[in-house]
C-alpha cells in the first residue's frame, strides 16, 4: 500500500509541480502506514464514496453509483481494499463541500475558519455515525485513514489541475 500510495504521489508532482512543497506531508503519513499494529481488513468497497454519490431520502440514505473511481483501471477498482478507503473518501468530500465555495470568492480567508468548522463538524459525525453502525476503528487506524486521505487528496490535486484549476487550493489544503 505504501509504495502504491508513493508512485502515485511521484507521478503527481511531476504533473503538478505545486504538490511538490507537500509532497513530504503525503510521504510521511504514507511512510506511518508501518505502525499500523494489525491487520488491515479487505472487503469489496465503493472506490469513489462522497457527497455526490448519496441521497436522502424521506426515511434513509441510498448509496448510489459503485462503479468506482472512473479514471482508474477496472481490476483496481474491483480490488478488494480497506473499508476505511470509502470513510477517507466521505470525509475528503466535506472538505469540499466546506472549501469550494471559498475559491475565488472575495472574502476567503475571513470564511475559512466557519468552513473548517462545518467540515470538521460533520467528519466528527460521520466518523461516530460509521462507529455506530457497526464499522470498526481502531486506535492506529487514524494512522490508515490519514494516509488514505491524503492519497485520495493527491488524486484529486491531478484531477482538479486537468479539469478545474480554480479548485486547486480545495485538494491542497489536505495537506496543512
Amino acid at each position: 500500500m505504501t509504495e502504491r500510495f508513493r508512485r502515485r504521489l511521484d507521478k503527481a508532482v511531476a504533473e503538478v509541480p505545486r504538490l511538490g512543497e507537500h509532497a513530504a506531508v503525503a510521504a510521511e503519513a504514507f511512510d506511518r502506514l508501518s505502525d499500523v499494529g494489525h491487520e488491515i481488513p479487505v472487503q469489496r468497497v465503493h472506490g469513489d464514496y462522497h457527497l455526490g454519490q448519496v441521497m436522502r431520502t424521506m426515511t434513509d440514505w441510498v448509496v448510489l453509483d459503485f462503479e468506482g473511481e472512473p479514471g482508474q483501471p477496472l481490476a483496481e477498482r474491483r480490488a478488494l481494499d480497506s473499508p476505511l478507503r470509502d470513510v477517507a473518501g466521505m470525509l475528503r468530500s466535506f472538505e469540499y463541500a466546506a472549501r469550494h465555495l471559498l475559491a475565488g470568492h472575495p472574502n476567503a480567508d475571513g470564511l475559512e475558519s466557519r468552513a473548517r468548522e462545518w467540515s470538521e463538524r460533520n467528519r466528527a459525525a460521520f466518523l461516530a455515525g460509521y462507529s455506530e453502525g457497526g464499522g470498526r476503528i481502531r486506535g492506529d487506524d487514524a494512522v490508515l485513514l490519514r494516509a488514505l486521505e491524503l492519497s485520495k487528496a493527491v488524486y484529486e490535486v491531478v484531477y482538479e489541475a486537468r479539469n478545474r484549476p480554480s479548485w486547486l487550493p480545495i485538494p491542497l489544503a489536505a495537506f496543512r
